[in-house]
């Protein structure tokens, strides 16, 4: 399992990487539809991510179950972690909250996206065991 996290961690770090070249490109020529605060929600996310699927990964080792249950409970509060940024942002800066939210919205389907991407290959290499 430990080469699988390090596995991800690589895949992570690029995966990041191109995000934020696509964004700086956005922001650079569209800046109308990205918010300013793009880097700080590509690290959150990035952190986010990488928090939740060690410890999937970990959780994977014991019995689905506890797989399970950590999946659901980690998944809730990282959107509830997520509205309460949101809100937050939004009530803080008015004028910028929909480029944000926007911005939010779509950095988290891709994470999204990643992170069920590497759950899946997670249980091909369970099964495989």
């Amino acid at each position: 399992m430990k080469e699988l996290l390090n596995r991800f961690i690589r895949n992570l770090v690029y995966f990041t990487a191109v995000i934020a070249s696509l964004s700086f490109v956005i922001s650079y020529f569209a800046p109308t539809f990205i918010t300013k605060f793009w880097p700080f929600l590509l690290l959150l996310f990035a952190g986010i991510t990488l928090t939740l699927v060690s410890l999937l990964i970990s959780a994977s080792e014991k019995k689905f179950i506890t797989f399970s249950n950590t999946f659901m409970i980690a998944s809730m509060l990282k959107v509830l972690i997520l509205l309460v940024i949101i809100a937050a942002y939004a009530f803080k800066f008015q004028e910028d909250a929909i480029r944000f939210s926007i911005t939010l919205f779509s950095f988290y389907i891709l994470y999204l996206i990643f992170e069920i991407f590497w759950l899946m290959k997670l249980q091909r290499s369970d099964n495989k065991e």
